[in-house]
């Protein structure tokens, strides 16, 4: 018995969503954790060739900028201890 895509009605197309998946992701780590997003977007640009890996490395940059300026101004930190 075949597994093929016309079988197992899987998406011959599945590579191309992976890396579309892989992208999204990295975008959302570029921003929300710098140093993951900037080694996920420099993967993408080495392995799978897509456009969108100078765009990701670039933000990754930005926002570890700005994490930085909001840690050091200590708006992470608490203050207050009253309730």
């Amino acid at each position: 018995m075949s597994t093929d895509a016309s079988q197992n009605g899987s998406d011959p197309r599945s590579k191309r969503v992976t890396i579309e998946r892989l992208v999204v992701l990295a975008y959302i780590l570029a921003a929300a954790m710098p140093p993951f997003g900037f080694a996920l977007g420099i993967g993408l640009g080495a392995r799978a060739k897509s456009k969108h890996w100078v765009w990701i490395v670039l933000v990754s940059i930005v926002a570890a900028v700005i994490w930085g300026v909001i840690i050091k101004s200590g708006a992470l930190s608490t203050t207050n201890d009253s309730y």
